[in-house]
């Protein structure tokens, strides 16, 4: 049995549709029904009833629809894991991250690795921190750089045996203010003092957005979002021509090397911290259960020696 023709049969199950499947599968309609055809007569039933326009599953082609996914699925993974495999084994570097790479130095990092190792690829995977430790579980990553609150960081240092965590950086949340608000002069902030204002998260469904949210409950109230991104600049142009208050941690805003340099120059808020502190730790996380590839280890090695200089 092929099982390029048990996929094939999958996605014409899907589309019931000769055309729109070749079309996906990018092979012609005539190769495609050749390939259906073959499939039936391995199996000794008919798996469709077609029409001039569409294809209809049989009985037996919904009975044995799941377990094609099943082959079809595992097949891609079993070549998936064999070529991660082969791309660590030939030096590349999985690598995921939360956004603000360059506020956080990430970028600068991964650039001098590979100026250290110029044989080596690293390929770099962007996305919220609480879908990242995902990336380690299911090997998409073999590193990721990520987001935990203080809390969180303490609980899993000391408990959570299965991933190894480097600590970073720390950072904290701070309060984007419209420079003519009557608290922007202050040079610290209680959220209570925020509760009245309208505020700029970043997006729903982000770890951000729930330090945001949870600090904000923890001081008594729920606050007024009227406007989430996942764009910092969009948030920053938020509070200087909306009259907003946005809530994000210090280090988005600080760093030398994140492009906003010029645009302190031109908009209209400053940024005040928030009392008491409410941190997040930024850590290297790996999977402690398995052995580290070589480039893996060198790049763990690399950002070890560096945290003294970046701190």
């Amino acid at each position: 049995m092929n099982t390029e023709y048990i996929h094939e049969f999958v996605v014409l199950a899907e589309t019931k549709n000769f055309w729109e499947a070749s079309e996906r599968l990018f092979m012609n309609q005539s190769t495609l029904s050749k390939h259906i055809k073959a499939l039936e007569n391995y199996l000794g039933v008919p798996l469709f009833t077609r029409t001039t326009r569409r294809v209809e599953l049989t009985d037996y082609g919904l009975a044995y629809l799941p377990y094609a996914k099943t082959i079809s699925d595992t097949e891609y993974e079993g070549l998936t894991a064999i070529k991660r495999l082969q791309n660590i084994a030939n030096g590349l570097l999985t690598l995921g991250t939360f956004p603000s790479m360059p506020q956080y130095q990430v970028t600068s990092l991964i650039s001098q690795f590979q100026n250290q190792y110029p044989n080596v690829t690293v390929r770099v995977t962007e996305d919220d921190p609480i879908n990242l430790k995902r990336y380690l579980e299911n090997k998409t990553c073999e590193l990721v750089f990520t987001r935990e609150t203080k809390a969180d960081f303490e609980n899993n240092f000391l408990k959570n045996e299965q991933i190894k965590r480097i600590p970073y950086l720390k950072d904290r949340l701070v309060a984007l203010i419209p420079k003519l608000h009557p608290l922007s002069e202050k040079s610290e902030l209680t959220l209570q003092e925020l509760k009245n204002e309208n505020f700029c998260l970043i997006k729903e469904g982000s770890l951000m957005y729930e330090i945001g949210i949870d600090a904000c409950r923890r001081a008594g109230f729920i606050p007024n979002v009227i406007f989430t991104s996942h764009r910092i600049d969009s948030i920053l142009d938020m509070v200087s021509t909306q009259n907003c208050v946005a809530l994000l941690m210090d280090k988005h805003l600080t760093a030398p090397t994140n492009g906003l340099k010029n645009i302190h120059e031109e908009v209209l808020w400053t940024y005040v911290p928030i009392i008491p502190e409410i941190n997040s730790q930024i850590s290297i996380c790996y999977d402690g259960t398995v052995s580290l590839s070589k480039t893996a280890q060198l790049f763990v090695d690399f950002c070890t020696s560096k945290l003294f200089e970046i701190k």
